[in-house]
């Protein structure tokens, strides 16, 4: 009988059986939880979680099989605990800051970076350059083995070669720019645009074209390449008045007069014009009036 007495008292009763499954359950959850954090793709469990599942299983198991928590006690500041959640707590307190030193830190994930399709603008409409010296450097992105490849200097001529470029004077210099969005590329010295000798070459060249009589008011198609006709506009106090007008729609180009035998220059569609008289008489006795007029263009070679 003392026998079966013993046995009776040292089984397990149905409270204890889910309190050594909590146990176990929570001893296991604890290090599995963390040990998510270092698997090739980590989940991070936050360490007050697994701390609490560490504090249940140490307060069941003091509180049922270990003598009891009775004089357990927990003060955080104002908050004092005893007994059984003293242990929870103060177990889950502890753990949590010892794993806090071992959490992998959260890095985001980002999707793999392609240079063709992520970088704005297109990578073929511009180039890195070396600061000091302004040439093309390539650009390697190590960590993604990808790379941006500087343009050959032949390239680099060739695009600049279309590039319309202006002039302007700031400090008697010749600044560079491009005209599409007034950037400045570079400056030009007086001496080197004498160095290069580019004006020393010039000379006019005029391209006649006929000589023709006029009476004080007449108009004539001098020649069929000319963008105009002449007229006469009257004779006075030595001057031969006159009229250029557009053979396009007869408005008037230019009007003037010169006098005696002098001559003005006349611009028109980016050409320029020489017009002259090289005979006149305004009164003579037994004749009409007249002045022969001389037109050339002015041509400028380099």
């Amino acid at each position: 009988m003392g026998h079966e007495s013993d046995n009776k008292g040292s089984s397990l009763n149905a409270e204890d059986v889910v309190i050594v499954i909590a146990i176990v359950i929570t001893l296991l959850l604890s290090p599995l939880l963390a040990a998510l954090w270092f698997i090739d793709n980590p989940i991070l469990i936050p360490p007050p979680i697994i701390s609490i599942f560490l504090g249940i299983a140490v307060s069941a198991l003091l509180y049922r099989f270990l003598g009891g928590v009775h004089n357990a006690s927990f003060t955080v500041g104002a908050l004092k605990v005893t007994g059984t959640a003293a242990i929870l707590i103060g177990v889950a307190y502890w753990s949590n800051s010892q794993l806090e030193k071992y959490m992998p830190e959260h890095v985001p994930e980002y999707p793999a970076f392609d240079f063709e399709n992520d970088v704005s603008p297109d990578s073929s409409a511009w180039y890195a350059v070396d600061l000091d010296t302004g040439k093309p450097v390539s650009i390697n992105f190590r960590q993604h083995d990808q790379q941006h490849s500087a343009p050959s200097q032949n390239t680099l001529d060739e695009l600049r070669k279309n590039r319309n470029l202006g002039l302007k004077v700031e400090d008697k210099q010749l600044l560079v720019y491009a005209k599409n969005n007034d950037h400045i590329v570079g400056l030009l010295t007086e001496q080197q645009l004498k160095d290069q000798g580019y004006h020393n070459n010039d000379d006019i060249e005029l391209r006649p074209y006929r000589v023709e009589t006029f009476s004080s008011v007449q108009e004539t198609d001098i020649n069929r390449n000319l963008p105009f006709t002449f007229a006469t506009n009257g004779f006075s106090e030595d001057y031969t008045r006159f009229i250029l007008k557009s053979k396009q729609d007869g408005s008037t180009l230019f009007e003037d007069a010169i006098l005696r035998r002098g001559a003005k220059i006349f611009k028109y569609q980016r050409k320029y014009y020489l017009i002259s008289v090289v005979q006149v008489n305004h009164a003579p006795e037994s004749i009409e009036p007249y002045a022969k007029i001389y037109i050339a263009e002015i041509m400028i070679n380099h």
